[in-house]
C-alpha cells in the first residue's frame, strides 16, 4: 500500500491510527509475554502446575514470581523477532530466505542484538535448520524431513513465531496474506497442519488490525477460508507433481481444535502430543473467543492476565500456547490494555517498544517524527551490529548461564520455593 492508499484506508474505515498503532504494540508484546509467563508451567502436567502455583498469580515486577532460569522470553519470541528485524532492516520487504539465514545464525549465536543465547531449540527447527543443504534450499530441506519422518511431524514451531506476520499484512489482499504465512511456515516445517495454522493466526491478527475480524462469527469465516485455501493449494500442488506431495488435510481433525470448547477438552498436557500445533491453534482460537466475549461485555482490564493464567496452568507446551494466544489478544486489546505488572517487567521492554514503533513506521500505520531507515539501526543486521563470538568465547558464555542457574536454583531450594 503507498501513503496515499493508507491514509485513505483510514480515512474511510472506524479505525484511528493511534488504536492500530496500540494493537500493532499488543500484537509483539502480547506474545513475548505469553512466552515468558507459559515458561513458568511449560512441561508440566496440569496437576505439576496446580502444585508448583497453587495461587495461580504471576508477577514481572516486584516482588516478582520466582523463577530458577532467569531467560525472560523463549526462542517463540527471539524466531518472531527474527522475522520483525528482517522485515525492518529490508524496509518493508518479506523475504523467506533472508529470514532462514538468520535462523540459521541465532542456532549457533543466539540473538545477538540482545546477547541472548539460543534457547529452548525444537526439534524439527533444529533437524532443519543443522543440515547442511538448509540454505540452499530451507523449503526443499524442510520438505525431505518432514517426508523422511513419514509426514507425522507437525510441531508448533512455526506457528509460534507467525504473529509479526499479520501486522505486516495489515495492506495486503487474504490471499497474499495466505501466501506469505505459507512461505514463513515453508522454512522449517513443511505439513499443512502447520500451512494451515499459520495463514488463520496470520490473517486472523491482520482482520482485528482492520477492524474486519469483531465477532466470533467472523473468526469462524477465517478458519473456513484457511482451510479451503489451505486445501485448494495442497491439490494444485499435488496435480502439478502427479502425486501426492502433501498429504490432505483431515477436516474433522482441524474442526475440532479450532472449534474447541473448553481448554481441558484440548489436553495440553498430553505427553505424546504436547508440541502438536493444533494444541496450540486450538487453545489460541479459543482464548480469543473468550476474549471477544469478555472485551464486549465492558469486562475489566484483567482479561489479559485472566485468559492467559487460565491456559498456562493447564500445563503443557505452555509457552507456545500463550505466545501464540497472547498475540491474539494483545492485538485484541491493545499495549495500553496489557496487564501493567506484566507489561512493565518483561525482558527488555523499552527495546521491544522502540522495535513495535519502527514496525509501525516502516508499514506506514503510523509513521514515526524521523523516518526509519532498517539499514542504519545496527540490531537489525544478520548479527545484530555486534561481532561474531568465537567458539572459546560461545563456550565461556554457555557456562556462565550455567552458573547463574545453578545458582539461582541452589538459591530457590534453600529458601523452600
Amino acid at each position: 500500500m503507498s501513503t496515499d492508499a493508507i491514509t485513505t484506508f483510514f480515512n474511510t474505515r472506524p479505525v484511528s491510527r493511534d488504536t492500530v498503532h496500540d494493537r500493532l504494540r499488543g500484537t509483539i508484546f502480547g506474545g513475548a509475554l505469553g512466552d515468558t509467563i507459559g515458561l513458568y508451567t511449560e512441561f508440566l502436567s496440569k496437576d505439576l502446575a496446580r502444585q508448583a502455583y497453587p495461587d495461580g498469580k504471576f508477577q514481572l515486577v516486584e516482588p516478582v514470581t520466582a523463577f530458577e532460569a532467569d531467560t525472560g522470553w523463549t526462542d517463540d519470541t527471539d524466531h518472531a523477532l527474527l522475522i520483525l528485524l528482517s522485515y525492518l532492516h529490508n524496509n518493508g520487504r518479506l523475504d523467506p530466505v533472508d529470514f532462514a539465514h538468520r535462523l540459521q545464525f541465532w542456532v549457533e549465536q543466539g540473538l545477538r542484538c540482545l546477547d541472548r543465547l539460543p534457547l529452548g531449540l525444537g526439534r524439527t527447527v533444529g533437524q532443519v535448520v543443522c543440515d547442511k543443504n538448509f540454505l540452499n534450499g530451507p523449503a526443499e530441506t524442510a520438505y525431505r524431513k518432514w517426508d523422511k519422518a513419514k509426514r507425522n511431524a507437525a510441531a508448533n514451531g512455526s506457528l509460534m513465531r507467525t504473529y509479526p506476520l499479520g501486522i505486516m499484512c495489515f495492506d495486503k489482499p487474504l490471499e497474499e496474506t495466505f501466501e506469505i504465512a505459507r512461505d514463513f511456515s515453508f522454512v522449517t516445517h513443511a505439513d499443512p497442519r502447520c500451512i494451515v495454522s499459520c495463514c488463520l493466526v496470520t490473517a486472523l491478527i491482520r482482520g482485528i488490525l482492520r477492524e474486519e475480524v469483531l465477532t466470533e462469527s467472523d473468526v469462524d469465516k477465517l478458519i473456513e477460508m484457511s482451510l479451503t485455501w489451505t486445501e485448494s493449494w495442497i491439490s494444485k500442488q499435488n496435480s502439478l507433481e502427479s502425486a501426492d506431495r502433501y498429504t490432505p488435510i483431515d477436516r474433522d481433525e482441524f474442526r475440532k481444535h479450532a472449534f474447541a470448547q473448553s481448554l481441558e477438552g484440548l489436553q495440553l498436557d498430553d505427553a505424546m502430543k504436547m508440541g502438536y500445533v493444533y494444541k496450540a491453534l486450538g487453545a489460541s482460537i479459543l482464548l480469543l473467543r473468550q476474549g471477544l466475549r469478555r472485551s464486549s461485555s465492558s469486562d475489566p482490564p484483567s482479561l489479559f492476565e485472566d485468559l492467559i493464567t487460565d491456559l498456562i496452568m493447564e500445563g503443557g507446551d505452555a509457552d507456545t500456547n500463550a505466545a501464540v494466544a497472547g498475540s491474539l489478544l494483545g492485538t485484541l486489546i491493545g499495549y495500553n490494555e496489557l496487564p501493567a505488572k506484566w507489561r512493565d517487567g518483561v525482558m527488555h521492554a523499552g527495546w521491544l517498544l522502540k522495535k513495535c514503533d519502527a514496525l509501525a513506521s516502516v508499514t506506514m500505520i503510523e509513521p514515526l517524527s524521523e523516518p526509519y531507515n532498517g539499514k542504519d539501526d545496527p540490531d537489525t543486521g544478520l548479527e545484530g551490529g555486534k561481532p561474531r563470538l568465537t567458539l572459546p568465547e560461545l563456550h565461556q558464555r554457555e557456562r556462565e548461564f550455567s552458573e547463574r542457574w545453578l545458582r539461582a536454583s541452589s538459591e530457590a531450594f534453600l529458601l523452600g520455593k
